[in-house]
């Protein structure tokens, strides 16, 4: 909340796009780590399907 809302005080331009990308990565990243970068299991997890997560994995450059 915090974050936030000092982007929309600071006047910082898509906002919503910004925090939405950053949760996605970390949620992304936390279930990997739990699955032990099993994309499949981490997937299911999250109630994402496998080609999903890949897809976000490449966006959001989480492969490296």
């Amino acid at each position: 909340e915090r974050e936030s809302r000092g982007m929309l005080q600071a006047g910082v331009p898509e906002v919503w796009d910004t925090l939405t990308r950053k949760f996605e990565a970390q949620l992304i990243h936390t279930a990997l780590e739990i699955t032990r970068g099993r994309r499949i299991e981490a997937a299911q997890k999250l109630g994402i399907g496998r080609n999903t997560i890949t897809r976000k994995i490449q966006e959001l450059g989480l492969d490296d």
